[in-house]
């Protein structure tokens, strides 16, 4: 039986991904499970996996496409199914006028690169064309801005051209970086980075937000994280720990689970924590899910593993626009304090600034302790002003006092 192999939904933000990369050549035996195609989506590369065993009888796209949700990428068969695949396939051609021949193929028309339009259309092209050079439409698009040949662009991986050859290509060749140099330089918008405006344009718009600031003492943490070091090897971070006292926080403060969708608030019966990752070209937050349900431990390999998906590009959707409350951290920066914007529809997000080791005054002598001041962006529309400070004390309470964690 023929099996269509269909763009898969790319996540919250668009139904819409590029093709990046075709693993597999029509005669190919794959099992379920392999991975046919990598589509890059806004926000990360996502893998589309075979869902039956068989061969490919048919590719709909090549690399540069750009898929909506529910397109056609591929056809597989068996033998039979292949046979009876390319007899309907030439069944036009001999027909010719014929249109009832041609209305079996309607819906693959629009993605079909065989098809005979297409292929009268290929001699007219110039062979130096830079539409018939392949690559990514950032890669053609900061091309084009800068006036340079794709033609002359060499691929670092041997494939589709991306973004960073062309880079590379104008920093070797001293190429311009506009015709209006002097004055400015235009730097191409990438599919992540138009998402991130639209969100965070979305928050600033919609959202009614306000901030609380409070400053914690971080010895307890600090010494909770050299402890669990050298007691089990494992290296766990201050971003863990806080994931862990928010989880614990949420308990007695439920709307730190809650998410405002539909007009409503909807709170969550988990904790479920986004950890802001910066990357050359944008930000991403992927999702540890039931944090309340993690030990330390686990919450920390939990975000380490994500981090490293981020970096690599290994990011699914279903890893991001999960969550219910943020947590960025630019204290490895050296920044001081700063404010964040929620991340809809989450009820708030957790801005973490660097530790300071301040003077205090105990028991009538300046002592040296460790501070760390953290600002709290909430959705007015979920938490009120009371509510947040009641919460963030509280989460202050767990983080000098680690141990309470534990109960």
């Amino acid at each position: 039986m023929i099996k269509e192999i269909k763009m898969p939904s790319a996540g919250q933000t668009t139904d819409q991904a590029t093709i990046c990369s075709v693993n597999v050549k029509k005669g190919d035996i794959v099992k379920r499970g392999d991975i046919l195609v990598e589509a890059e989506t806004d926000k990360a590369t996502l893998p589309v996996e075979s869902f039956a065993n068989g061969t490919v009888i048919d590719i709909k796209v090549s690399e540069g496409d750009t898929v909506d949700a529910g397109t056609v990428l591929m056809v597989i068969g068996d033998a039979a199914d292949a046979a009876s695949y390319k007899a309907e396939a030439v069944a036009p051609e001999a027909a010719a006028p014929a249109a009832p021949a041609v209305k079996e193929e309607d819906e693959y028309q629009p993605i079909d690169k065989n098809a005979a339009p297409v292929k009268k259309a290929e001699p007219a092209v110039s062979a130096a064309a830079p539409n018939e050079v392949k690559a990514m439409p950032n890669a053609k698009q900061l091309a084009k801005q800068n006036n340079v040949d794709l033609a002359k662009v060499t691929s670092a991986n041997g494939g589709l051209i991306k973004k960073s050859d062309v880079e590379e290509f104008m920093k070797n060749s001293s190429v311009k970086v506009s015709d209006d140099e002097d004055v400015y330089a235009v730097e191409p918008q990438s599919r992540m980075r138009k998402a991130i405006a639209a969100r965070m344009l979305q928050s600033c718009n919609e959202i009614p937000s306000f901030q609380i600031s409070i400053n914690i003492d971080m010895t307890g943490a600090i010494k909770l994280k050299n402890e669990v070091l050298d007691a089990f090897g494992v290296k766990i971070s201050y971003n863990d720990i806080m994931c862990k006292a928010l989880a614990v926080t949420a308990k007695e403060f439920p709307l730190l689970n809650a998410r405002y969708e539909n007009n409503e608030i909807r709170v969550c019966n988990h904790t479920n924590i986004g950890i802001a990752v910066g990357l050359d070209n944008g930000l991403v937050v992927p999702v540890v899910k039931h944090v309340d349900q993690l030990s330390l431990k686990d919450i920390a390999a939990a975000n380490k593993a994500n981090i490293g998906k981020a970096r690599d590009g290994q990011l699914l959707p279903s890893d991001m626009g999960c969550g219910s409350v943020s947590l960025s951290n630019l204290g490895m920066f050296d920044v001081d304090e700063f404010t964040a914007i929620v991340n809809p529809p989450e009820s708030c997000i957790f801005a973490i600034g660097s530790i300071r080791t301040e003077p205090v005054f105990k028991e009538g002598v300046f002592v040296p302790c460790s501070k760390c001041n953290v600002t709290v962006s909430f959705d007015h529309r979920m938490i009120d002003g009371s509510y947040g400070a009641k919460l963030l004390k509280k989460f202050k309470a767990y983080m000098e006092n680690p141990s309470l964690l534990l109960f």
